[in-house]
């Protein structure tokens, strides 16, 4: 094989490769990340407290949703890892949001930061409200994580008045490069690209007015 056909078939890879290291499930993590590193509130935590909050929202949000990939195989709830087809994001979905809602009420109980609740509130409505539109409808969860993320960042920059630019950049180049992989990769139309954006991005900074 050439160099010039290597060169191709690496660049035809790159946006599956960044669907996978950028998955939706990877956002509450670098959500609560950028709130623990931004100088709010929650960033004056000692450690130890620190290491627990992270350690409770990546194992509710990443790990223990990843870990029932298997499960959907063996029931055939699912085909593939990417779940191209609306049904097979039905029982995922479904099991995610819950999930995602039982790292909120977990983190509740421990009294962590109206910051830290707040984000992980509006993650699980972000699964859930992309369940039902899954119902009738896909859009982008890759776009919803992201936008999310930015809808974030944005609400601590208004709210707490941090200065959060070099993450807001960060995540608004990301989001570019993610909408393009999941267009690329025609797994969502541009409409499901940018209708999960914005459901993403109004979800979570909506939540922080309101919370």
């Amino acid at each position: 094989m050439s160099k010039i056909q290597v060169t191709i078939l690496l660049f035809k890879r790159i946006p599956k490769i960044f669907s996978i290291i950028f998955h939706p499930l990877l956002m509450p993590t670098l959500g609560i990340y950028v709130i623990l590193t931004s100088g709010t509130n929650a960033s004056l935590l000692d450690s130890d407290a620190k290491n627990i909050i992270l350690t409770i929202v990546v194992a509710c949000t990443l790990i223990i949703p990843l870990a029932f990939v298997p499960f959907y195989y063996y029931w055939r709830i699912t085909s593939s890892l990417t779940m191209s087809e609306r049904q097979e994001r039905i029982v995922p979905l479904a099991i995610t949001g819950t999930l995602y809602y039982t790292c909120f009420f977990i983190l509740h109980q421990m009294s962590a930061p109206r910051i830290i609740l707040a984000f992980l509130f509006a993650t699980a409505l972000s699964v859930i409200l992309n369940l039902l539109v899954t119902l009738k409808w896909m859009i982008s969860a890759h776009m919803i994580g992201i936008g999310g993320l930015i809808g974030l960042i944005f609400s601590m920059s208004v709210q707490y008045h941090v200065d959060t630019m070099f993450y807001l950049m960060l995540a608004i180049i990301l989001s570019g490069f993610i909408g393009f992989a999941r267009l690329s990769l025609n797994a969502h139309t541009p409409r499901q690209v940018y209708t999960g954006f914005i459901v993403g991005f109004v979800v979570v900074a909506g939540t922080f007015f309101v919370f």
